[in-house]
């Protein structure tokens, strides 16, 4: 077993997204998982079975990760060179409308019980947008559905909320590094496909959003884990050259003949596979 270099807290481990995380940092072999679930077994059985599963490097918290403290979540952080968070509301009555702002309230926890030197890599969505208005602009009736959908649904000013506390963090002496992730439509592809974390996959990542909001630009959930695996392992120095207190945008990879892209700055493009 390779020696361990990182140790790293996954919020929602249990989730879509977040097995994923999980598994893609425990094949590895040189990384120490905490990963916060309500329950255990259920994780467990989330996670494949196999030689490259090293269970030994994981330890496994099961609690609600928004019903921990700060002092809780100071203990569970301690040593951590990263804190990846897959959180986000489930698609039920009650998931979207009891839950209240969770998410943002948890990474507001995080980030404040986070050590020093610790990275904090956040789950967004490509519905949000870059705060200080440098995203192309939507149509109409995209802004439209974003204010009714952000006035009648509380995960998506969860959601905004989370990376707008990311922003504000960013203005402070000291500032932790961190970035947040904005992936497509999200998807399932079949187990057999998904391959290891060190292992390149067909996605490409961009500084900006493009196309329309709806049905465009898609992205599979595995692809967004090898993204936020590779985010929270990456060098200090390649980490905060590109993506350090940015939002880059992940989508499943498209010929290139199909995509246009129009950016004065050095793009942020990088394409796996």
């Amino acid at each position: 077993m390779a020696p361990t270099t990182h140790k790293i807290l996954v919020a929602g481990s249990t989730g879509a997204t977040g097995k994923h995380v999980v598994q893609m940092l425990l094949d590895r072999g040189d990384t120490e998982v905490i990963a916060v679930a309500r329950s255990q077994n259920k994780l467990m059985g989330l996670l494949r079975n196999g030689e490259e599963q090293s269970v030994k490097n994981l330890t496994v918290k099961e609690a609600g990760i928004s019903k921990l403290t700060v002092d809780e979540l100071k203990v569970l952080t301690e040593g951590c060179t990263a804190v990846v968070s897959c959180l986000g509301h489930n698609m039920t009555f009650k998931g979207m409308f009891r839950e209240g702002y969770f998410v943002s309230e948890t990474v507001k926890k995080l980030t404040e019980a986070m050590p020093e030197g610790c990275r904090f890599v956040l789950m967004s969505t490509d519905g949000l947008a870059y705060p200080d208005g440098s995203d192309p602009k939507r149509t109409r009736f995209e802004r439209g559905m974003l204010r009714f959908l952000r006035w009648l649904l509380p995960p998506v000013a969860d959601n905004e909320m989370s990376v707008g506390h990311l922003f504000d963090q960013a203005k402070k002496e000291n500032s932790c590094e961190w970035v947040g992730v904005r992936p497509g439509d999200l998807f399932d592809i079949n187990d057999e496909e998904i391959v290891r974390a060190t292992s390149k996959k067909d996605y490409e990542v961009f500084d900006h959003t493009f196309g329309s909001l709806f049905g465009d630009n898609s992205t599979a959930r595995s692809q967004v884990a090898h993204f936020l695996v590779d985010l929270s392992t990456m060098g200090k120095r390649p980490f905060e050259k590109k993506y350090n207190h940015k939002l880059p945008v992940i989508y499943q990879y498209k010929d290139p003949a199909s995509v246009t892209i129009v950016d004065d700055d050095e793009p942020l493009i990088e394409t796996h596979g």
